[in-house]
């Protein structure tokens, strides 16, 4: 996917980023991101189908001719991780390369403003009223929970003696920069998922093991 600047580059928008085709530079609010010619050719791979698995087959293909001896393995790997350095992304929590266990590696964030298409079933961006289900889904889970603590505590509260709250224990389950906050967010109500969106789009967490899917 690509636009055509009033200058005639070909040009490539995605968050606070943009990818000059012509000029193969990587902007980052204008100002140039150093980025070394593998990591670009992957980056440009990926923009190419947004939403889309690109296995590490065509990855190898794309960036080593068949003749050329390396350890594709950890070369591949060492350029996504200068990749992600560079749009300041991870692999635990990504916002933009995403890692498809034994397949390949997807592109999660909206490209020249257009959201990438459903993958597995679930949208990239869900709809607002989605959101609000989740987010009321949650909060009547929390009321009713509350209630039943609430009716429990009341009718054992004669008969046991006074026991101390157990400690509270804070466990953070997101790991966003602070240039990229997150404007909403709400546990399901079995307390396994975290659906949550920032200004990159919208992403549903998994508690447990902290897999995120767009």
């Amino acid at each position: 996917m690509t636009v055509m600047s009033s200058n005639g580059t070909r040009m490539i928008q995605f968050g606070v980023f943009e990818v000059d085709l012509r000029a193969g530079e990587l902007r980052r609010n204008g100002s140039r991101v150093k980025l070394q010619e593998q990591p670009f050719q992957i980056l440009t791979l990926l923009l190419e189908r947004p939403g889309e698995v690109v296995s590490r087959e065509e990855l190898q293909t794309r960036l080593w001719p068949a003749d050329t001896f390396v350890d594709f393995d950890h070369s591949l790997n060492a350029a996504v991780r200068r990749l992600r350095d560079a749009l300041g992304d991870s692999a635990e929590n990504p916002r933009f390369v995403e890692t498809v266990a034994r397949r390949g590696y997807r592109f999660l964030a909206p490209v020249n403003g257009t959201p990438p298409p459903v993958v597995a079933g679930i949208p990239i961006h869900p709809s607002r009223p989605a959101r609000t289900w989740w987010i009321a889904s949650a909060a009547a889970a929390i009321l009713l929970l509350a209630g039943l603590g609430v009716g429990l505590f009341l009718g054992r509260r004669g008969s046991l003696p006074p026991a101390a709250p157990p400690p509270v224990v804070e466990r953070r389950v997101t790991a966003n920069p602070s240039e990229y906050p997150i404007s909403s967010a709400a546990l399901s109500y079995d307390g396994k998922y975290l659906p949550f969106s920032d200004q990159t789009g919208s992403y549903l967490r998994q508690v447990d093991t902290g897999e995120t899917h767009p």
